[in-house]
């Protein structure tokens, strides 16, 4: 593409709009093209969050996440997976680990928030003044 000439500032306020013009039809069409790559990997991120769900640890508190492992390595690996193979074992301690730690953050956080709104509760009640 030739250079525009330019002589005057009404040519140059002219290429100016004509450059600005420009840009906004190559947003448009990048930012077309960006939407179409996000519609074909919404099933990708669909299924990258299942996965991330049943990998991740439920519980934050290192004791929790500790006493489950323990728990499950000793009862599901050495009595439940007991005759299988190692990568089913693996596999499947894995998965039942996750979840139960997921189950006891989850129980872990509806007794603690029971306690706390307990002892909450003990404070605010007034004490009766002697009359």
């Amino acid at each position: 593409m030739s250079k525009p000439v330019i002589n005057n500032y009404e040519d140059l306020i002219r290429e100016q709009e004509r450059l600005r013009k420009q840009l906004d039809v190559k947003k448009q069409e990048l930012n077309g093209r960006i939407r179409e790559v996000k519609e074909k990997l919404a099933p990708v991120g669909t299924i990258l969050s299942a996965i991330g769900g049943i990998t991740a640890l439920g519980a934050k508190n290192p004791a929790i996440k500790t006493g489950i492992g323990l728990a499950v390595d000793m009862l599901v690996k050495k009595k439940l997976f007991k005759g299988s193979g190692l990568l089913t074992g693996l596999i499947g301690s894995f998965l039942v680990r996750n979840v139960a730690t997921r189950v006891a953050a989850g129980a872990a956080g509806v007794i603690i928030g029971g306690l706390v709104k307990k002892f909450a509760s003990r404070k605010k009640e007034p004490t009766a003044k002697p009359e």
